[in-house]
């Protein structure tokens, strides 16, 4: 099947040949066997799903929590000539059971879904009928309690296998520990012939740097200047991407900015302008780059730093895909570690808290007590605080950390595409077309370009398109539209963008509220441990930064990159003039305790000099005195 395989990639995607592990992680997945593929940001995880869920029978069920992706891949699928659908909160019952009832019917070779709608019975009862070839976990970290984004919906995928027992499962992600990949295999009931495919987060051409900064931004000037090329400058909020691009361009360079609160027209031609090279810089949040596969990116710069090693190696990650020599820059203020620990604290506000804002949405959508599950409203936030007198911060976190615990969904932004069915017959739709003319020329046209789909499934629809390739005013196709909508010869979505709340159980009253006091600690406790990874990352001055990241994601294996800050300043200082400092005996004590990760026992010890204690640690390698054990912690020989 080897040569169906790049059959299949030359003919949709236009390759000549797979990337690295692409291939054995599609013949696993094609014959049958539970797989788990952790490829870094960049490696063609995509792929590696989409290969064997074309070359398998049935539909191809992808798991998914980002809709925006979601979305990005349905319209590259259709695009290609795949047909592909996708399943997410804000449908309506008429578009679901009208999707669904497709799938069933072989009419749909990918479903994409979010996780939410997995455990809703219209879901299940078609699943049951359906004929499943594979069946896809995408961002798979989700699953698990040790995972950064952990998602409550994902532990029913397990249920589902139940349903499909003879389905294969292959589960992809970028970001995930050693604990997160035992926990991603038990809880999608992996069987025992299974394979785990890791591919290497080694990125010899990246060179990762750590500086810190009384004014970050001139230092971001000092950057932009010096490398050529394409850049992403990261911030932390929607406002700095403004300000920062409005900067840039006062100092000529061509910057644009973006965040999840642009209207979606306004992001898709920014980021079409900064992928065909006609903008330099992007300043985003990090919004922007999910799907995004432009190589020639030489400088990625976060200005402050991200929550995470696994949200920062995503967005540095984004670098240098080309192979050539590219720069990941992270400018930090010297208050870094506070902030990075007040943000744990402001992500997790008081339970009654959560219960108070819980109570206000349910007043604000008026549902009564035990209804409104999978009901979806229109929601914004800041007319939400501003009528009951809450605090921003705060109550933007309870609402997260709701989702967390599987209460409902808070979606900022959820764009849905203008979609269309004809309702009629074609024999009624004709008859109607003759006796009344002024709709024929617009219905004739919209069969020509969309075909017969359209009498069998909501089909995405382009009002711009079909007016400019029919000669008819814009604002007459869609009031034509409507028209016909109202006489339900059709049935019209238009397109519409509104953030959202989905509650995912009925309304509870709030002391009752479903919040497992254990997990919070849990996930307050995770946030933390994943906080301090962050800030040893950006204090080191020892190790190479290259070798910490990849020892983060259990990749145990490769040399000093010498391209990162770290290296460079070691090549350069060749000796050190203060007296050295022996650490070993205090490292010895810690792990005689018990074995630690390099940044756990930097934790526990607090070296006053971090030079020293990077010293001490490798020459107890050397001498074979420590060594990795088999959970890849440092342990006594």
């Amino acid at each position: 099947m080897k040569a169906g395989f790049q059959q299949i990639l030359k003919k949709f995607w236009g390759y000549e040949k797979f990337r690295p592990l692409q291939e054995e992680i599609i013949t696993s997945a094609f014959t049958g066997v539970d797989t788990l593929a952790l490829l870094p940001t960049g490696g063609g995880k995509s792929i590696c799903f989409q290969v064997p869920g074309i070359a398998r029978k049935g539909v191809c069920i992808v798991i998914t929590p980002l809709i925006s992706l979601m979305k990005d891949q349905v319209h590259q699928l259709n695009d290609r000539g795949i047909p592909a659908k996708a399943l997410y909160s804000g449908l309506s019952i008429k578009e679901i059971d009208t999707l669904l009832e497709n799938c069933v019917n072989g009419r749909v070779k990918f479903l994409y879904v979010s996780p939410e709608r997995i455990r809703t019975r219209i879901f299940i009862e078609r699943l049951k009928r359906m004929s499943v070839g594979l069946m896809v976990i995408d961002e798979a970290h989700c699953i698990s309690q040790w995972g950064h984004d952990f998602r409550p919906q994902y532990l029913k995928i397990g249920e589902l296998r139940e349903l499909i027992p003879d389905t294969p499962v292959i589960a992809v992600t970028a970001t995930a520990t050693k604990e997160t990949q035992k926990e991603i295999v038990e809880r999608l009931l992996f069987k025992e012939n299974h394979a785990v495919f890791k591919g290497s987060f080694s990125r010899p051409n990246l060179s990762f740097s750590v500086s810190k900064e009384i004014d970050t931004t001139q230092k971001m000037l000092k950057i932009l200047n010096s490398v050529e090329g394409s850049s992403i400058v990261y911030t932390r909020t929607r406002k700095m991407t403004k300000d920062i691009a409005s900067l840039l361009l006062s100092y000529n360079i061509n910057a644009e900015y973006y965040h999840g609160g642009l209207m979606p027209e306004q992001r898709s031609l920014r980021q079409e302008s900064w992928i065909k090279d006609h903008v330099r810089v992007m300043v985003a949040t990090n919004a922007f780059g999910m799907g995004i596969d432009k190589p020639n990116v030489r400088t990625v710069i976060n200005i402050g730093a991200p929550e995470s090693i696994e949200a920062y190696y995503q967005e540095a990650g984004r670098g240098g895909r080309d192979g050539e020599k590219s720069y990941a820059i992270l400018l930090v203020k010297q208050d870094a570690k506070q902030k990075l620990l007040e943000w744990v604290e402001q992500r997790h506000p008081d339970i009654k808290f959560i219960r108070k804002v819980y109570q206000n949405l349910g007043n604000l959508f008026r549902l009564a007590v035990g209804s409104g599950e999978m009901s979806s409203f229109d929601f914004y936030i800041k007319p939400f605080i501003k009528k009951y007198e809450l605090p921003a911060q705060e109550t933007y976190y309870a609402l997260k950390r709701m989702e967390e615990h599987g209460i409902l969904l808070f979606n900022e932004s959820v764009f849905h595409d203008p979609t269309l069915i004809i309702k009629s017959t074609p024999d009624n739709l004709y008859d109607y077309l003759l006796r009344h003319p002024h709709h024929e020329l617009l219905m004739k046209g919209i069969l020509r370009m969309y075909g017969g789909e359209l009498y069998n499934s909501f089909v995405r629809i382009d009002e711009k398109d079909i007016a400019m390739q029919n000669g008819i005013p814009l604002d007459r196709v869609t009031f034509y539209l409507q028209e016909l909508h109202n006489l339900e010869i059709v049935d019209y979505k238009p397109k519409r963008e509104r953030p959202q709340v989905t509650y995912l159980m009925p309304r509870h009253l709030p002391e009752r509220l479903p919040i497992d006091r254990k997990l919070y600690a849990l996930r307050k406790q995770q946030d933390f441990k994943r906080a301090k990874a962050m800030i040893h990352f950006v204090q080191n001055t020892t190790r190479c930064r290259s070798i910490m990241l990849r020892e983060y994601f259990g990749d145990f294996d490769g040399d000093n990159c010498g391209v990162c800050d770290v290296c460079i300043h070691h090549k350069k200082a060749k000796s050190f003039k203060e007296k050295p400092i022996n650490y070993s005996d205090e490292i010895l004590m810690v792990i005689k305790k018990q074995p630690m990760s390099v940044h756990e026992l930097e934790s526990e010890i607090s070296p006053l000099n971090l030079d020293y204690f990077g010293k001490s640690l490798t020459k107890l390698f050397d001498e074979k005195v420590v060594h990795w054990n088999q959970d890849k912690k440092i342990a006594i020989a």
